[in-house]
């Protein structure tokens, strides 16, 4: 029997009802916000914002405008977001190849209490653990000198800065598409093979490629280092990485890494052992049939629960406002709120802004997935 759909007098009175809730809560927003005398709209993001903030990875005043101060909160979400996510990924991989270590029961049951540790505290309090303990109570005052010109303290970490040659750019670039073409070559030349029945280990061509790219770069010098230096009032010279930004970054990675190194590792081990077996009686190593059996029918599972952590991730760098860093919500939804008052302006504002970077980290991934699953696998 044919289920009966909702008539559509009903729906059409359910959004109706919606967007009259909706107008009557603009309707008394506005109201109530022109009784203050605070005017309404986006005109505000071209007004003086008056503030400074620090760091930044863009030109930055305090004579420059509300929006300015959000494009500058945005990047400094990305950088976290982008870093954290890269720490916690490779450390993930590290703590899933330790959990499933068969040979080595110390680096297993390190792998295992780090695991049960870090994923039942709050992310909150791995904020506040590097940022007022690590960086405020154990580091000193005075620098520790790591290699000569390496510098760790309270201030953060001090590194010589890179100041790029009228060249540099260029050459740069020269070598990443030759990165990128030598790869892209090299895996061609894989699948064919693989389709031959031909499996080769191909990390010392690949181990080559990157090697003559590095050795050429770094033999042309398109860069000038300014080592640190140290004056009355700190560093003179250098780069400085605020303890803000590591603690934030540090946190969320050794958080994060726990959860992706446990979908690794159920991935992985969810594989019938039959494959495994018989992957081991047609005489492949170990790293081979890893390679070329397991982690492929893996990945199909490992995907979506990263992509999961990876928005976390994202989510997750709003916790910086307890340490002053300068991200989105601290720049945006905290100074430039208190002082203009726009609070559904900039709430929406910034609510579109995850849900667009989330979007669009979930198709990146989603279409790497499918890309995946297209091809059997790496």
């Amino acid at each position: 029997m044919r289920r009966k759909e909702p008539h559509l007098f009903w729906q059409l009175l359910v959004v109706a009802l919606s967007a009259l809730v909706l107008l009557l809560f603009i309707g008394n927003y506005r109201v109530n916000l022109a009784k203050l005398n605070i005017e309404t709209g986006f005109g505000f993001l071209e007004d003086t914002a008056g503030f400074a903030i620090s760091p930044k990875l863009i030109s930055y005043d305090e004579s420059s405008s509300y929006f300015r101060a959000y494009q500058v909160g945005l990047l400094n979400t990305l950088l976290v977001t982008v870093l954290a996510v890269t720490l916690a990924t490779v450390l993930g991989l590290l703590i899933a190849l330790a959990r499933l270590s068969k040979n080595n029961w110390l680096l297993q049951k390190l792998a295992y209490g780090y695991t049960e540790m870090f994923r039942n505290i709050p992310p909150l309090l791995h904020v506040l653990f590097w940022y007022q303990v690590f960086f405020l109570r154990i580091l000193p005052k005075e620098a520790l000198v790591f290699f000569r010109h390496i510098y760790l303290n309270i201030r953060g970490l001090t590194v010589p800065a890179w100041q790029w040659k009228p060249f540099g750019i260029w050459l740069f670039l020269a070598v990443l598409v030759f990165l990128v073409l030598g790869f892209w070559l090299l895996g061609r030349y894989r699948r064919n093979q693989r389709r031959l029945g031909q499996f080769r280990n191909y990390w010392p061509w690949q181990l080559g490629i990157l090697a003559t790219a590095c050795i050429a770069f770094f033999a042309a010098q398109p860069y000038t280092l300014l080592y640190p230096e140290t004056g009355r009032f700190g560093f003179t010279q250098g780069f400085t990485v605020t303890p803000e930004l590591i603690s934030i970054v540090v946190a969320l990675s050794s958080y994060s890494a726990v959860y992706i190194s446990e979908a690794i590792r159920s991935s992985v081990e969810a594989v019938p052992k039959g494959q495994s077996e018989a992957a081991r009686s047609l005489g492949l190593k170990r790293s081979l049939y890893m390679r070329l059996i397991i982690l492929p029918q893996a990945l199909r599972t490992v995907i979506p629960p990263v992509i999961s952590q990876y928005l976390n991730i994202l989510k997750n760098s709003s916790l910086g406002v307890v340490i002053a860093y300068p991200d989105l919500v601290s720049v945006f939804s905290g100074s430039t709120l208190n002082q203009v008052g726009r609070a559904l302006e900039i709430i929406f504002m910034t609510m579109l802004t995850y849900l667009m970077i989330s979007i669009a980290i979930s198709f990146i991934m989603n279409r790497y997935n499918k890309y995946l699953l297209s091809r059997g696998g790496v």
